[in-house]
C-alpha cells in the first residue's frame, strides 16, 4: 500500500517522513542546500503491528506541481501536512483537490511544527478545508518532527486507516508509471514507479509505452530488497535488459505488449471542483496529467459549450502526443496559461469518434459508462457492438450478465440469434461445420470461433454419424487432457485405420475433436474442463508452466502442448516466463 505526502511548501513533509522512517528523502545536494524538496522521495514505513507501507514524498512548491502529480499514481493513502503555526495555504488546497480528483481513498492530517505553537483557529480552518472530501472524517493530529510529539499516535492512526482499506486489487496486467530512470554500474537500466494492475515477475517481457521498445525484467527490488515477483500496491525498482537509460524517461509506462491502448484522443467525464479558478470552454487548450505523464491537449466539450466550476460533463481530449491508457483511468487537467489545477475525471473511451459532439445517443452511452455499473456498461457495449463479437479486457461483467461467450469473446443475445439463423441457412446450403464457422466468424481465433459456434446449437452435421464415431469419441474422452497422437489412435484400432481416419475427420469437422497441434487431437469437452481448472486455480493471475502442469494434472509435455494451443487461440497470453488467462 502506498502512503503519499501532500501539503504546502515548508510545512514539514520531508522532516516528518524522516522522523517516521529514518530516511531523508531529500537525496539531491541542491535539495539539502536549499532546504526545498525538488524531486520525489521514497521510503519504507514500518507500522506498529508489523506491516509496512511505501511512502512517496512529493514537493510542495507550486512550481513543482507536475512533479508532485507524477508521484501520485497508485497512491492509496495521504499524509496531509498542515503547519500548526500557519494553517492551510494555497498548495495545501491544490494538493488536496488533486488527490480528490485522482480517487485517493483515505488518509491522516498532520498538524506539523506543533513545537512552535498552534495558530488560533487552525483546527476550524482544517475542518473547513477537508469538509466534503475523502479526508472529512480523517484523524487530525498535532505532531512535531523535532520533539517527537504525536509521532506514536500518528503511526497508529496511519495503521488504522490502512487496515480500513481493502488491498489494491490484483487484476489485469501490471503497470508501472515511470517516475525515475537511471543506470547502475554492472546492472544497466533501472526504472522505478508504483506498481498497479497485476503482479510483476522477473523474466517478463514488457513494453515501454507509448514507444515500441521492449525489455526483459532482469531483476526486481522493493526499497532495496530483491524479489522474484512484486504485487500491485508496492514501490518497484525494475532492472531492465535490452533497453538503455536514454530510451526510457519519466512519464513512460512499463506494461506487457498489448496491455494498453495507444490513442491520441479520449472521451472523458470531466469534473471541475466548486473552487476551480476558471470555467472550461469548448476547444480550449489544457495540460493533461495521466500517471506520470504530462501532455498538452485540446478539450472539445460534448453536449455543451462551457463547463462551469462545480459541474461535471463529458469532453473529448485531443492529445498532441500519443497516450497509453485504459478506460477507467483517472487524470487531472490544468489550465494552459496561467498554470492552475482546473479539474479531473475518468477516461471513458480510448478510441471514440471524432464527430458528433452533440449526438444524444453518444452522450447517453457515455452516461452509462460514467455510472460505473459494470453490468450496465457491459450490456451497453454489447448493444453498440451490434453483430460484431466483442473481446473486453475484463470479461467478468459480461459473464455476470450471461452474455454468450466463446473463450473471452462475447455476443449480445440478439446477435447470437442472428448468427444462428445464418448458420442454419449455411448448413442447408451443404457447407461443412468448419466452413460455417469460418463464414460466420472470420478473423477470430479458431478456439473462440468454435466455442461461439457451439453456442448456436446448430444441428450436428451428418458426417458425425460415422459408425465408428461413438467408439472413437469414447477413446478420446478416456485420454482426457493427454492428447493422443493420430498414429497412436490408429494403432489402437488395428485393421481399421481407414475407418478411424474417416470417423476422426467427421468428429473434427463437427467440433467434437480439436487439433491442439499437428498430429494431436483432444476431445472438446476435455479441453473445456482443463480451461475451467486453470480459471478456478489462477483467475487473472500470472502462472508458470510448472503451476499449470500441476493444476491440469498432466506431464510437462502435455501442459505445454495445451498452453501453446490456448496461446494461439487467444485464451492465454505469454508474459515473459509466465502466462495469464485473458
Amino acid at each position: 500500500m502506498i502512503l503519499g505526502t501532500a501539503g504546502h511548501v515548508d510545512h514539514g513533509k520531508t522532516a516528518l517522513v524522516k522522523a517516521l522512517t529514518g530516511v531523508d528523502t531529500d537525496r539531491l545536494a541542491e535539495e539539502r542546500r536549499r532546504g526545498l524538496t525538488i524531486e520525489l522521495g521514497f521510503a519504507p514505513l514500518a507500522l506498529p503491528g508489523g506491516g509496512r507501507l511505501s511512502v512517496v514524498d512529493v514537493p510542495g512548491h507550486e512550481k513543482f506541481i507536475p512533479t508532485m502529480l507524477s508521484g501520485c499514481a497508485g497512491m492509496d493513502l495521504v499524509l496531509l501536512a498542515v503547519a500548526a503555526d500557519q494553517g492551510p495555504m494555497p498548495q495545501t488546497r491544490e494538493h488536496l483537490a488533486i488527490l480528490s480528483l485522482l480517487g485517493v481513498r483515505g488518509g491522516v492530517v498532520a498538524l506539523t511544527r506543533a513545537d512552535l505553537g498552534e495558530r488560533p483557529g487552525v483546527g476550524e480552518q482544517v475542518a473547513a478545508l477537508v469538509k466534503g472530501t475523502f479526508l472529512e472524517n480523517a484523524p487530525v493530529l498535532p505532531v512535531s518532527a523535532v520533539t517527537g510529539r504525536g509521532l506514536p499516535e500518528l503511526l497508529a492512526a496511519i495503521e488504522t486507516q490502512a487496515a480500513a482499506l481493502p488491498p489494491a486489487p490484483a487484476a489485469g496486467s501490471p503497470r508501472l508509471h515511470l517516475d525515475r530512470v537511471f543506470s547502475v554500474a554492472g546492472s544497466g537500466t533501472v526504472v522505478t514507479g508504483t506498481l498497479t494492475g497485476g503482479a510483476l515477475a522477473r523474466g517478463m517481457v514488457l513494453r515501454l509505452w507509448p514507444g515500441e521498445k521492449t525489455a526483459r525484467v532482469r531483476g526486481l527490488e522493493c526499497h532495496g530488497v530483491p524479489a522474484e515477483a512484486l504485487s500491485p500496491g508496492t514501490r518497484a525498482a525494475v532492472n531492465l535488459a535490452g533497453v538503455g537509460a536514454e530510451e526510457a524517461e519519466r512519464g513512460m509506462t512499463l506494461a506487457p505488449p498489448g496491455a494498453l491502448e495507444l490513442t491520441d484522443q479520449v472521451d472523458v467525464s470531466l469534473t471541475l471542483p466548486p473552487d476551480a479558478p476558471y470555467p472550461v470552454k469548448n476547444n480550449c487548450r489544457l495540460h493533461l496529467h495521466h500517471g506520470a505523464r504530462a501532455l498538452v491537449c485540446r478539450c472539445v466539450l460534448l453536449g455543451r459549450d462551457v463547463l462551469e466550476p462545480g459541474e461535471t460533463g463529458f469532453a473529448q481530449l485531443r492529445l498532441e502526443a500519443p497516450l497509453a491508457a485504459l478506460e477507467g483511468d483517472r487524470f487531472v487537467v490544468r489550465f494552459f496559461s496561467p498554470l492552475a489545477t482546473l479539474g479531473g475525471g475518468v477516461i471513458l473511451e480510448t478510441h471514440p469518434p471524432r464527430r458528433g459532439r452533440m449526438d444524444g445517443a453518444r452522450l447517453e452511452g457515455l452516461a452509462v459508462r460514467a455510472s460505473g455499473d459494470p453490468a450496465a456498461i457491459a450490456a451497453r457495449r454489447l448493444a453498440e457492438a451490434g453483430a460484431a463479437p466483442l473481446r473486453p479486457r475484463d470479461p467478468a461483467p459480461y459473464r455476470a450478465i450471461g452474455a454468450p461467450e466463446g473463450e473471452g469473446w462475447f455476443l449480445s443475445p440478439a446477435a447470437l440469434a442472428g448468427y444462428r439463423s445464418r448458420g442454419l441457412a449455411l448448413q442447408q446450403q451443404g457447407l461443412s461445420r468448419p466452413a460455417v464457422r469460418d463464414r460466420l466468424f472470420p478473423g477470430l481465433p479458431r478456439g473462440a470461433a468454435e466455442a461461439l459456434l457451439a453456442r448456436l446449437e446448430l444441428p450436428a452435421p451428418a458426417p458425425a454419424r460415422h459408425p465408428l464415431a461413438g467408439e472413437l469419441e469414447a477413446f478420446y474422452r478416456r485420454a482426457g487432457l493427454c492428447p493422443p497422437a493420430d498414429r497412436a489412435v490408429e494403432g489402437a484400432f488395428p485393421g481399421r485405420e481407414t475407418e478411424v481416419k474417416a470417423a476422426r475427420r467427421a468428429l473434427t469437422d463437427c467440433g467434437t475433436l480439436a487439433v491442439v497441434c499437428k498430429g494431436f487431437r483432444i476431445h472438446a469437452a476435455c479441453l473445456a474442463e482443463g480451461l475451467e481448472r486453470l480459471r478456478r486455480r489462477f483467475g487473472t493471475n500470472v502462472f508458470i508452466l510448472a503451476q499449470a502442469r500441476d493444476a491440469l494434472g498432466v506431464s510437462r509435455r502435455y501442459a505445454l502442448m495445451l498452453l501453446e494451443y490456448w496461446d494461439r487461440s487467444g485464451v492465454t497470453q505469454q508474459l515473459g516466463e509466465g502466462r495469464s488467462l485473458r
